[in-house]
């Protein structure tokens, strides 16, 4: 964990960056706006009104984003067990650190206007006309989701609790996986994933230096040493799964959000 060797990865990354053209900046859909507007209106409302001024705040003015982005594309009963959970999350866990939530989306597009601007200097062939959706997400901090097929970048504010640093590190990984899946899929083997997962970790160090390798990787400090004293068996396992497609066993090395029936959600 201490060493990275990923030089060369980020050597063979780079080998086909040419510059070209000023690109135009990016896109930027800030639902946590209407996430504030709809905190502010409805904080002393009861349950039903609360839900009805969800549906007419927050899914009927994006649609789409709420189906396919924070919903999963879920539907019947499992939809509405987890709307329910959204909103009940957002009033217990979301609704008493909005004003920390609303600092960090404070100047949001020019956070990410910077962070492209920094990504393009090592990566000047990177187009950024995907749009980026800035929102509560109750699940990732962010990731690159597919909306009405085409791939979107969406930041949740309420999961980037370490602040600025985590939410700069975030767009970092996340604008390499936009620029990476353009040529490359991380469909197939176990090692896909890995390759993925080890160079946007590697760029986002490189795009914000001068943090901790658990900034990057998103750990805190004890799984950081966990991991360490585990590296070798880990290793080896890893190892043995480089080839399989089971979606179960890329979901325990690389899940982002979890399932089950836990306090985090009916999913």
């Amino acid at each position: 964990m201490a060493r990275w060797h990923l030089s060369a990865l980020l050597a063979i990354c780079c080998a086909g960056a040419t510059a070209s053209t000023a690109p135009a900046g990016p896109r930027t859909v800030n639902v946590a706006s209407d996430f504030f507007t709809y905190h502010g209106r409805c904080s002393s409302k009861g349950p039903a009104e609360r839900a009805r001024q969800w549906q007419v705040l927050l899914e009927d003015k994006h649609p789409a984003f709420f189906n396919q982005v924070i919903y999963r594309n879920q539907q019947g009963k499992a939809r509405e067990r987890y709307r329910a959970w959204c909103i009940e999350r957002f009033w217990s866990d979301v609704a008493p650190r909005m004003a920390s939530i609303r600092r960090l989306g404070t100047g949001i597009e020019r956070e990410i206007a910077a962070i492209v601007g920094r990504f393009q200097k090592q990566f000047p062939d990177f187009r950024p006309t995907r749009t980026f959706y800035v929102t509560v997400s109750f699940s990732f901090r962010g990731k690159v989701a597919e909306l009405d097929g085409k791939p979107v970048l969406a930041l949740g504010l309420d999961q980037l609790t370490a602040g600025a640093t985590q939410l700069r590190i975030t767009m970092a990984h996340e604008l390499f996986h936009l620029y990476h899946f353009q040529t490359f899929s991380v469909k197939g083997g176990l090692y896909r994933s890995l390759w993925a997962e080890g160079l946007a970790t590697y760029v986002s160090a490189m795009i914000v230096p001068g943090h901790r390798f658990s900034a990057y990787l998103g750990f805190p400090g004890w799984k950081m040493n966990r991991c360490e004293k585990l590296l070798a068996r880990m290793a080896a396992e890893l190892k043995q799964q480089l080839g399989s497609i089971d979606q179960r066993i890329k979901r325990i090395y690389f899940g982002a959000e979890p399932r089950g029936g836990t306090a985090r959600g009916p999913w």
